[in-house]
């Protein structure tokens, strides 16, 4: 129906545009960037699709051929069985996948480059041949040469540092600087400050680095009240503080967005909340893979499967929903489950194997590693929120029966035996 592809769009729009809320500026781009691919899809969808239907449809009838699916008419008696033990299984798991989701360790910058890539190798060689470095440049207030001498030395006593490059630990800090050329002056003073390289025996990226990061800036704390730390680590380490902040931020509005959403097309109270609930448990399983194998995952990939999880795959669970509304006003809820699945069974079907097939598509081919995370955490977590659809939600949907009856505006529901108002 109109209100269920309305609601589908809606709830996949404002999962992208909570995006937009970022103050890290890839998230407004990729949000404004796929909130438009919504737009435009809808429109296509509710406007072209039945144009170009109608005017082919002559030729749709001559190229029909017998359905390759079955109609999946039983598959609700099947996956009944299934029920209980996933509603158990769910209860397990979902501590531990929440925990281990906000536990995932996440890279921020390329990670380690594929070592079967040309990159890869190459990264390989020249580490091999001249040991790994990482360079950070540090700028103070110039004036101070007492200072710089002071925290030279003091940051070359840091552990992580192999060595340090300053006016003061090159040229000396008795030779004035007025009294050397520009070629030479130039390379470690500008008008205002003075520049301090660090070659250091850390990673680019991970919680060892992060921390190092803070430590050598608390040690420059101790001389200068104004400074400024440059470099990848230390790009990587502003990037982490500035996403820790927007992930929590952009996970509220798309959680409160789909909410609303969801409240206002079944004008319910207790759906959302059933809703909502089964699709963000199928994301912290798949988001908790990374914690329990020990593995790391781009945040870049983290985040996009974040949105779309949630704003795709639950519409999923919105058309089960619509469909098990419809048949409980004219049958019992177990009747009324076995309808909705054996109705909207092959429709989730069908757009969950193509969006896992897409996800496991770029997790198989990409050589990047950003692309690989995403493919692999889309095609994951399309399956598990199917099943949580299909498995999970049905039995929620049973087990609140009359709690979604009485909080669901016009839910009408058929009274069954046992029902206070049957009785009467």
């Amino acid at each position: 129906s109109a209100t269920t592809v309305a609601a589908s769009a809606l709830t996949t729009l404002f999962g992208f545009i909570a995006l937009i809320f970022m103050e890290f500026r890839i998230g407004p781009d990729l949000g404004i960037c796929l909130a438009k691919g919504i737009v435009f899809s809808f429109i296509s969808v509710m406007v072209f699709l039945p144009a170009l239907t109608l005017s082919l449809y002559k030729l749709i009838d001559r190229t029909a051929h017998r359905k390759i699916m079955p109609e999946f008419r039983n598959i609700g008696k099947y996956l009944a069985k299934l029920f209980i033990p996933i509603v158990i299984i769910v209860a397990i798991v979902i501590v531990p996948s929440y925990l281990g989701q906000g536990k995932t360790d996440f890279l921020y910058g390329n990670g380690d480059f594929d070592a079967n890539s040309e990159l890869g190798r190459s990264n390989d060689a020249i580490n091999g041949q001249f040991g790994r470095t990482n360079i950070l440049a540090v700028l103070v207030p110039k004036g101070n040469v007492a200072k710089e001498v002071t925290l030279t030395n003091e940051l070359e006593k840091y552990h992580h540092v192999k060595s340090v490059i300053s006016y003061a630990s090159t040229v000396g800090a008795t030779i004035p600087s007025d009294f050397l050329g520009e070629d030479i002056t130039g390379q470690f003073y500008s008008e205002n400050y003075s520049r301090i390289v660090l070659y250091t025996d850390l990673p680019d990226e991970g919680e060892m680095t992060f921390k190092a990061v803070e430590e050598i800036d608390d040690i420059i704390g101790q001389y200068y009240d104004e400074s400024y730390m440059v470099g990848q680590s230390a790009t990587l380490s502003d990037i982490k503080k500035v996403v820790e902040v927007d992930n929590s931020r952009v996970n509220l509005i798309a959680i409160v967005a789909v909410f609303l959403v969801v409240l206002f097309t079944f004008k319910s109270l207790s759906l959302p909340v059933i809703l909502v609930l089964t699709i963000e448990v199928a994301i912290w399983i798949n988001l908790s893979f990374p914690y329990f194998t020990g593995t790391s995952i781009n945040y870049v990939g983290y985040l996009v499967l974040n949105t779309v999880q949630l704003g795709a795959t639950i519409d999923y669970a919105i058309l089960l929903t619509d469909n098990y509304m419809q048949k409980r006003k004219i049958m019992p809820a177990k009747n009324a489950i076995y309808e909705a699945l054996s109705i909207a069974f092959r429709s989730i079907l069908v757009s969950a194997s193509i969006l896992s097939f897409a996800g496991f598509t770029l997790y198989f081919t990409s050589s990047n590693t950003i692309v690989v995370d995403i493919g692999l955490l889309l095609g994951r977590g399309t399956i598990i929120s199917m099943f949580m659809v299909i498995c999970f939600l049905p039995a929620m949907l049973m087990m609140f029966d009359k709690l979604i009856n009485r909080t669901t505006r016009g839910a009408d529901f058929l009274l069954e035996k046992g029902d206070k108002k049957y009785s009467e």
